[in-house]
């Protein structure tokens, strides 16, 4: 085992060969839902069409899913999923800015939608 976690084996050698296989298949094999690295306002609760949370600097975004077609354009889908959240809030608030979030096949389902701090909506 010593061996093996200080590398001393000479290049081209058996257990040389193996230890690279054994890497690139963990790099190549391994998913990425292991990792579980998305920041908290980029996961999406199935249960919670507007969900609401912070950043690392503790501003408030929330979390809106939206239920348009695969190929309505980037900015409808941004509009329905502000107006999802205007019909949740129910307060008056100004958008700082706003990020598409991504499923794993690269469809937008959700917008993480960042409120002004200056306007709390509760």
């Amino acid at each position: 085992m010593k061996r093996f976690l200080l590398w001393s084996f000479e290049r081209g050698s058996r257990p040389y060969d193996v230890i690279c296989v054994v890497i690139l298949a963990f790099i190549f094999l391994t998913p990425t839902s292991v990792f579980n690295d998305r920041p908290d306002y980029m996961r999406i609760d199935r249960n919670d069409p507007v969900r609401r949370t912070h950043d690392d600097t503790g501003n408030v975004v929330y979390n809106v899913q939206i239920d348009t077609p695969a190929f309505t354009p980037a900015s409808a889908a941004e509009k329905a999923a502000i107006d999802r959240l205007r019909a949740a809030v129910h307060d008056k608030f100004e958008i700082s800015r706003a990020l598409p979030v991504y499923d794993s096949t690269g469809v937008v389902i959700a917008y993480a939608i960042w409120i002004d701090t200056g306007v709390q909506p509760f």
